[in-house]
C-alpha cells in the first residue's frame, strides 16, 4: 500500500494506463486468435481468409504505435501471420490440383515423324580416336614441415654481460 501522495499517483497512472492498455491488448490477442482459427479452417473461403489477417495486421500495427507492445514484438507476429497466410494459400492451391487432369500425348503420324527426320541432321559416328582421356591433375608432395621448422627458427640469441 503507498503511503507518499506521489507513490499514491503513481499508482492511480497505473491503474489508468492499464485499462487503456487491456482495450489494445484483448482486441489485438482476439483479432490474432481469430486470424489463425481461419487460417487453421480448411472449409473458409481466401476472402475470409484475407480480411482476418488484414484485421489482425491492424490491431498489431496499432497496438505497436501506441506503445503498447513493442515494435518488434508486432514485427514478429505479423511475419508469422503473413507466413502462415502464405502457406495456407499453397496448401489450398495444391490441394485443388491434387487431382491432375489427364493429359492426352498423341503420336505424330508416320509423315510428321519422315518430316521431322529429314531436317535434323544426321550425327557423325564418333571414333575412339577421336574421343579424348580426361588430363589427370597434376599432384604435389607434400611439403615436410620438419624441414620447414628448421628454417623458420630463429638461432639463440647471445646473453649480454
Amino acid at each position: 500500500m503507498a503511503n507518499v501522495p506521489s507513490a499514491e499517483k503513481r499508482n492511480r497512472q497505473r491503474i489508468k494506463r492499464r485499462a487503456r492498455n487491456l482495450q489494445h491488448i484483448v482486441t489485438m490477442r482476439t483479432r490474432v486468435k481469430r486470424a489463425r482459427n481461419v487460417i487453421a479452417d480448411t472449409k473458409s473461403s481466401s476472402e475470409d481468409i484475407q480480411e482476418s489477417v488484414l484485421a489482425a495486421l491492424r490491431q498489431l500495427a496499432r497496438a505497436a504505435s501506441k506503445g503498447v507492445i513493442h515494435k518488434r514484438t508486432a514485427a514478429r507476429k505479423i511475419s508469422r501471420l503473413t507466413l502462415a497466410l502464405n502457406k495456407s494459400a499453397v496448401d489450398r492451391n495444391a490441394a485443388s490440383s491434387a487431382t491432375p487432369k489427364k493429359t492426352v500425348k498423341h503420336k505424330p503420324s508416320a509423315k510428321a515423324a519422315k518430316a521431322a527426320d529429314a531436317k535434323a541432321p544426321a550425327k557423325a559416328p564418333v571414333k575412339a580416336a577421336e574421343v579424348k582421356a580426361p588430363a589427370k591433375a597434376e599432384s604435389k608432395a607434400p611439403a615436410k614441415k620438419a624441414d620447414e621448422k628448421a628454417a623458420t627458427t630463429k638461432a639463440p640469441r647471445a646473453k649480454k654481460s
